[in-house]
């Protein structure tokens, strides 16, 4: 079938998969192909234009940046109440979800997460998105084992190198010094976060806490990191060259793919899917409609007291984009 010409009709929703202020992510079936499973965004419109940009926004990264570390778009549609992405359905669930079966990974599990997450940020960098919100939530896996980056709806479109901002957003924990003290920044703010997920990958914990807001910022502008026994020269050297305060002084995506801890990594072959590098975990599945790796909490909800096709009528999107703007995320 073409994806062109779908309405929210053409679904059979099985499961509830993910849920949050935007609205609820559900596992479906596309009714007139029946190999079809698709993971189903459905976005409550809101009054805000500000918001309503950077819905936009999202759909326009998503229709025109593709890489295979990058989840996939098939279309996208709205009614007069909601907007609806039809995404590829990534069946390993989070990386957040592994971490919290396992705790930590060794650091040759950790370099294969973390060098396919490299590759994707260099895409986005290398098309002028920033990514603004890498964490293990974000970072889901398919059905081979590989790594796929998620949810671009605080994502700057049509952001060259060399630009600044200066929104306040994304997850505290992994957020740059640049941006926690609220000065300009740029596409660096995504690589302090990568050295914030390396940390947290290879020690169970990311590099900075606190008990409030308040202590965690101090930490992040402040508070020297502390390596557990057991961590290599060669991942503690990375990480402490990503985690570097001054952004001017921080490592960029090319220098870090020339770092000791990815010598055995040869970036062009992984890029294409092959080399010698195999995925650390690979998910056990049952079929197609597998929600095994998903919270039970999403996935024990019932569909049938949603009404996600209420008031359809067909609007393509993505067509009449405004620029990007900025605004405090919620």
């Amino acid at each position: 079938m073409d994806f062109k010409m779908m309405t929210p009709h053409d679904f059979e929703l099985l499961k509830v998969i993910g849920c949050g202020g935007y609205g609820k992510v559900f596992l479906a079936r596309e009714k007139r192909n029946l190999q079809r499973v698709v993971a189903l965004k459905v976005v409550s419109k809101s009054d805000d234009e500000l918001e309503k940009q950077h819905l936009q926004d999202e759909i326009r990264i998503l229709e025109t940046i593709k890489s295979r570390f990058l989840c996939k778009m098939y279309n996208t549609f709205e009614t007069p109440q909601k907007v609806y992405m039809a995404l590829e359905f990534l069946p390993g669930g989070e990386l957040f979800a592994l971490m919290e079966r396992v705790q930590f990974l060794s650091e040759n599990s950790a370099r294969f997460y973390i060098a396919q997450i490299t590759l994707g940020l260099e895409y986005l960098h290398n098309n002028h998105v920033l990514y603004r919100d890498l964490k293990p939530a974000n970072v889901m896996i398919d059905k081979d084992g590989n790594v796929k980056l998620v949810d671009f709806g605080m994502s700057k479109f049509n952001f060259p190198k060399g630009n600044k901002t200066s929104t306040f957003c994304g997850s505290m924990e992994y957020m740059a010094p640049e941006m926690i003290t609220e000065k300009d920044y740029g596409h660096a703010v995504d690589l302090w976060a990568l050295g914030v997920l390396l940390f947290d990958l290879v020690t169970g914990s990311p590099p900075f806490n606190g008990e409030n807001d308040e202590e965690l910022e101090h930490e992040i502008r402040t508070a020297k990191i502390e390596f557990p026994k057991g961590i290599s020269a060669e991942c503690q050297v990375l990480i402490k060259s990503l985690l570097t305060r001054n952004e001017n002084n921080r490592i960029d995506i090319s220098q870090t793919k020339r770092f000791d801890f990815f010598k055995i990594v040869d970036w062009a072959e992984l890029e294409q899917g092959r080399g010698n590098m195999t995925p650390p975990w690979k998910p056990t599945l049952s079929g197609e409609e597998d929600v095994t790796y998903f919270d039970s909490s999403f996935t024990d909800m019932s569909v049938k007291n949603d009404s996600p096709f209420e008031g359809f009528d067909l609007v393509a999107l993505g067509s009449d984009s405004k620029e990007d703007s900025d605004v405090a995320r919620k």
